[in-house]
């Protein structure tokens, strides 16, 4: 494996792969949940319901990690380090541009409308603090 160019983690990220969020639960043991996430200017950006596992987890313990990884060749994987919280203020626009990224612009904007409804959608921001990246060797 290679080291990725931060172009090459850009446009890696630019793409819509599900990530992986890994959380540290109470007893300090990890959680992991597969989610849909969006990197913007050095935060990236999860939805989630506020009842969830890993919106209690961030509460106690703000350290998180994104993993997004291909499982086909050419190999290559992204991860994401940070400190979570959840985003102050209007979260509509966000969570629109993360449904529009991996449902489309129709589909997405709509399920952003119906996920917003249910008034229980938070938005977890990562302040990124790490970012690595590896790919197969040419």
């Amino acid at each position: 494996m290679a080291n990725m160019t931060k172009d090459e983690i850009a446009a890696y990220l630019a793409e819509a792969h599900i990530a992986h969020l890994v959380t540290v639960r109470a007893t300090g043991r990890p959680h992991v949940a597969p989610v849909w996430f969006l990197e913007d200017n050095a935060k990236a950006y999860v939805m989630a319901d506020a009842n969830a596992v890993k919106v209690r987890n961030i509460g106690r313990n703000p350290a998180v990690s994104l993993s997004i990884a291909t499982d086909q060749r050419p190999l290559k994987y992204v991860v994401l380090n940070g400190d979570a919280q959840l985003a102050e203020g209007e979260i509509t626009d966000m969570v629109e541009r993360i449904c529009v990224r991996y449902d489309g612009p129709v589909r997405g904007v709509e399920f952003a409308k119906e996920l917003l409804a249910e008034d229980r959608m938070k938005l977890i921001e990562i302040h990124l603090t790490r970012v690595t990246g590896w790919k197969d060797e040419d």
